[in-house]
Formats: C-alpha cells, structure tokens, sequence
C-alpha cells in the first residue's frame, strides 16, 4: 500500500509540474513575454521590407518591434503583421499606420501616428486586437518616384517649346562665358581675395579596421547581414563627436572610408569571417541563409563630456526561420587623446574593436 501511495503522490506532482509548463507557455505567447502589449494590424497592399526585428514607431519614437508577418488564407491582398509594443503607447483604434522608411534608402520601419483621445481599444481576454492600416501604407518608395516621374514627364510635354527656348538661351550664354573666360577667372580669383577665401585643406580618409581574432572551429552555417539601420545623423562619412549629451558635430579634417552603415556591416562581415564563420555575405535576394544577424548602430562617436571617450553601441538580432532567436546590445568604449581627426579615429577603431570582437563570440555561441 506504501508503495502505490508513492506512486500515486509521484503520479500527480509530474502531472501538476506538466500542467504547469503549458500554462507558462500558453501565458508567455499570449503576452509577449516581456509585459508588451500585442497588436494585429491588417494590410491590403503589399509592405516591401517588413521582416520580424523591424522597429515599429509611434510618433517618431521607437516603442517596439515586429514578431511575425503571415499572409491571410481567406484573402490574398491581406497580409497580417503582429507587432509588440511598450503597454504605455497609447495606440487608439483610429491611429494611422503606414510603412516608413529611415531616411532616403534606410530599412523599413512600422509607423503609428496618432489618434483620438476617445478612441481607446478594448481589450478582450486572450484576445489580440487587431487595427487597420492605411490602403496606402504599403505604397513603396519606388512607386512613388514612378509617380512623380510621370507628372514631371507631363510637365514637360506641356512646356517643351518654353524649354527649348530656355535651352537656346543657356547655350548663348555659355558661349558668351567661353569667350570669356580668361576674365571670368579673373573675377572669381579676386572674389576669393575679398571674401578671405582659399584653398580648403584635404579631408584624410581613415579605415575602419576588424579586430585580430583567433579562429575557432569552423562554422558552416550561412550567415546573411542585411543594410545595417540606425539614425540619419549616422549616415555619413564623417566622424562625429558629442559634446554634450543629445548633440552631435561632424570633425573637420577627417572622414571614413565609406559612410558608416556600410564600413561597419563590411568589418563585421570580416570579423565573422576571421572568427571561424565559412558562409557570411550581405543580406540579398537570391542567398538563401540559415541565420540573418540584423545589426543597428546606437552610437558610434567621441563624447567630450566629461573626458574625451570614444563610444561604440550596436544591437543585435539573430533571426532563423523568420523568427528573432536571440538579442544582445555590444559597446565598446576607449579613452581619446582629443577631438582631432586622427586621435577620434584611432579611438573609435578601439572601442569598434571591442564591440566587435564581443559580438563573434555571441554568435559563435548562439549558431
């Protein structure tokens, strides 16, 4: 009798612990995971771009990402997206959505604008809203040039015997400067004089170097880094220094070799590479890769407040399967001789090289 008691107290408490496990799991799908709040949002257009990881703005402001992206089974022109946001946005039932862009070429991002005060969501129980987005949300960057190129062609069409005139003109203008040219160089010498002009000193080009590392076992998976998204004041050539917080200068004498999302997104590929990664290349259509590490930069510049300090931020996201596996933030920061060109330079390949040299070895450990 003991021992069928035991059994039986046995019995139950896997049975509990089982019950237990799907009652976390069903709790953790159902709210995020991390106290977001939950959204569906229907669109009627294709939303080129749209990827789990992708940022979802409300107001300009970053508030939280996209987990999925389904297509509808009862309609083709319907695609589902379900987004996860800070519970304290206050998205209302009428708040505009559409699929921005980060600057001119940037990834693309979710955005909310919006909405009436009076308009608030009910909430349901173990049920995920769902909100509508604009019919032109998806409307791509390209079809809006195609768009204005075909107004800019009618344009033409209606006023081209003005342009031709305006053409003639031009021409008989740029003979009359041919023909005098010798003064015209006269001129704007002598302007330059008046104004305290002359020749502007070269910009130096500096490399954004990879770090040494010590290649691991090799790793066959194949690894794809798409275009690297961050703030517009990053997408540049120039280096940049803070002098105080919330402001960024660009440093004069100085400039990178490529602007800055394309040199980080080259040197991390390189550091993938040399840490023992066989199959890295950039994100493009056509490479079908096991894993996609989506990278953002958060800071990459030289604070002056207090002590000159080159600082470096990435995140990163792994996604396998369209889903975000894993996310990490890297820094990596270095002391700065000055603000100088050559000094932040230096600095900014030290405090690069850290974060770089921690993001290989995360992802050696998460592949």
């Amino acid at each position: 009798m003991e021992t069928t008691a035991r059994y039986v107290i046995v019995g139950f408490f896997t049975l509990a612990c089982a019950l237990a496990g799907f009652v976390f799991v069903y709790w953790l799908k159902n709210s995020g995971g991390s106290g977001q709040a939950l959204y569906w949002i229907r669109f009627e257009q294709p939303v080129i771009g749209v990827r789990p990881g992708v940022s979802v703005l409300f107001n300009g402001l970053r508030v939280g990402e996209v987990r999925q992206v389904n297509l509808s089974a009862a309609d083709p022109k319907e695609v589902r997206t379900l987004v996860a946001v800070d519970p304290a946005t206050p998205v209302r039932a009428d708040t505009t959505i559409t699929v921005d862009t980060q600057g001119l070429m940037g990834s693309a991002v979710v955005s909310m604008i919006g909405g009436s005060p009076a308009a608030e969501i009910r909430r349901e129980a173990n049920v995920t809203p769902v909100l509508s987005a604009s019919k032109d949300a998806g409307q791509t960057l390209t079809q809006a040039a195609k768009a204005t190129l075909k107004k800019i062609d009618d344009l033409v069409g209606d006023n081209s015997e003005s342009l031709h005139s305006a053409i003639d003109n031009i021409n008989t203008f740029s003979a009359a400067l041919a023909r005098n040219s010798n003064r015209v160089d006269d001129i704007l010498a002598g302007l330059a004089k008046l104004s305290g002009g002359g020749e502007t000193k070269p910009q130096r080009t500096f490399d954004l170097a990879a770090p040494a590392l010590t290649p691991g076992a090799p790793i066959e998976a194949q690894v794809a880094i798409p275009d690297l998204s961050t703030l517009l004041s990053f997408e540049t050539q120039r280096l940049l220094v803070s002098p105080h917080s919330g402001e960024r200068k660009q440093i004069e004498g100085g400039q990178w070799g490529d602007t800055l999302p394309k040199l980080v997104q080259a040197k991390i590929m390189q550091s993938l590479e040399a840490a023992g990664f066989a199959h890295v290349a950039k994100g493009m259509d056509g490479f079908d890769a096991q894993y996609q590490l989506i990278l953002d930069i958060r800071a990459f510049e030289v604070s002056l407040d207090p002590q000159p300090e080159a600082k470096v931020q990435l995140n990163a996201k792994l996604e396998k399967g369209g889903k975000i596996v894993a996310t990490q933030d890297f820094a990596g920061s270095a002391p700065a001789k000055s603000a100088d060109a050559p000094d932040a330079a230096a600095a900014l390949n030290a405090a690069f090289a850290k974060a770089a040299t921690d993001l290989a070895g995360w992802m050696r450990k998460k592949v």
